[in-house]
């Protein structure tokens, strides 16, 4: 099919250039009602991604427009060309400043990793059920529905300009509401974990967790009104507050003049009497479902040393966008790892803060550094005594608080992530709902 799909491609005198993903999706997929399994299905699928690209200039600029198309396994050759010609008659509306296409190199990419790999995906289902329910042991919290997919993903990239490349990897996912009942109420909260690897202990502990947040807020007391106040920010809350450092040293976000970081400057402004960050992009991080040999344009992936003691060093993104700010380009690469700071989680305890370990949907505005969200749990520690608490919300601006932010030793590790699992915040808002 992609021989034909790639003739059509040739033979299309309409367009300068053009791309090809393929993908063979095999998955196996579990849903249970509580501990029940209720349907077991398995899904083989195949599709076509084509991309057609048109040179042309105006006014003396050269552009390239570009427009896609989905292929179905099963079209006939009359059926793809028009399909091709409809997508290049819609590239030559679509004003991009001209950019290469990627070029094949020499460069030999290692293999992903996953135990996954050691024998079929069915055999790994019993196990894995396994290790999610050997969590579900309390009288008044249970997992009330779980849906468990896990994928092998196939993708091979062919583009006009002689990239040919392949590889191969995990996807997997486990989503999940959990239940918990108390004298005075219910609580029913939804979690959605992603993974590459099977770890059973790693599905257990989530599942403790959440259970545990669960039971944390059927009994917490309404949220305080604390004003300005220390806070800790663990789990989603930590990943989501460094990921805006990630996003401005996009090199698209540069390019567009959303984002103003400049290599070789503080990304974290000046006077910084806390941590500094310590950021890497890795395609290659075990465990995680976004690992990947090449981006979507087939250019090979590699480590990036993105932000080094606070300072800048590079750029990520595609070759589009890298070619525009003339830099080399590091592809997409999506898995995140940040260094831990020099204080302990203990350390951050010793004087009065609230912890917030889960918001119905925390918000990092990547633009301005505005952050904040409603407080689904929270733990308030007055000096005395630690309670849970819920309700209430959070709010600040990172650029306020980024000169004395501390990163905890201990990581989390959440599949395209590995970093502190708890930042220490002072002087942010927390209104109440007292």
């Amino acid at each position: 099919m992609l021989d034909l799909i790639k003739k059509v491609l040739e033979n299309c005198n309409d367009i300068d250039g053009w791309k090809i993903i393929e993908k063979v999706i095999k998955s196996n997929e579990l849903f249970f009602i509580k501990k029940d399994l209720d349907m077991n299905r398995v899904k083989d699928v195949h599709h076509f991604t084509i991309t057609v690209y048109k040179d042309f200039e105006e006014n003396g600029v050269k552009y390239k427009g570009s427009s896609s198309t989905n292929i179905h396994p099963t079209m006939r050759e009359s059926e793809i060309m028009l399909s091709v010609e409809s997508a290049a008659f819609g590239a030559k509306f679509i004003k991009n400043q001209y950019y290469p296409l990627v070029k094949p190199t020499n460069m030999v990419q290692p293999k992903l990793k996953s135990n996954l790999s050691e024998k079929a995906m069915v055999e790994w289902l019993p196990e894995t059920t396994d290790a999610i329910f050997s969590g579900d042991e309390y009288k008044k919290g249970w997992i009330n529905s779980a849906e468990l997919f896990i994928n092998h993903v196939d993708t091979r990239i062919v583009n006009s300009e002689g990239v040919d490349i392949s590889y191969n990897n995990y996807k997997g996912e486990l989503e999940f509401i959990t239940n918990w009942k108390e004298e005075s109420e219910e609580i029913e909260l939804y979690k959605d974990i992603k993974f590459a690897n099977f770890d059973s202990e790693w599905f257990t502990q989530n599942v403790e967790e959440m259970l545990s947040i669960s039971m944390g807020r059927a009994k917490a007391k309404p949220m305080p009104n604390l004003g300005k106040h220390t806070v800790l920010l663990t789990g989603e809350g930590a990943r989501s507050l460094l990921d805006f450092y990630n996003t401005q040293a996009s090199v698209k976000l540069v390019f567009e003049g959303i984002s103003t970081a400049k290599l070789g400057e503080s990304i974290q402004g000046e006077n910084i009497t806390g941590d500094v960050i310590n950021m890497k992009l890795d395609p290659f991080i075990e465990n995680s479902s976004e690992s990947a040999a090449y981006d979507n344009d087939g250019l090979p992936l590699s480590k990036v040393n993105l932000i080094e003691n606070g300072v800048l060093k590079s750029y990520w993104g595609n070759t589009q966008y890298s070619h525009y700010m003339n830099v080399k380009p590091t592809g997409s690469i999506k898995n995140i790892v940040v260094d831990g700071g020099k204080k302990s989680l203990a350390a951050f305890k010793t004087e009065p803060y609230i912890e917030l370990i889960s918001f119905s949907n925390f918000q990092m505005d990547p633009f301005t550094g505005d952050f904040g969200g409603e407080v689904r749990l929270g733990w308030y520690y007055d000096g005395e005594k630690t309670i849970p608490v819920t309700g209430g919300a959070v709010t600040g601006n990172i650029k306020d608080v980024q000169h004395e932010m501390y990163l905890s030793k201990e990581l989390q590790v959440d599949n395209d992530f590995i970093g502190p699992r708890t930042i220490q915040l002072f002087n942010v808002s927390v209104s109440g709902k007292e």
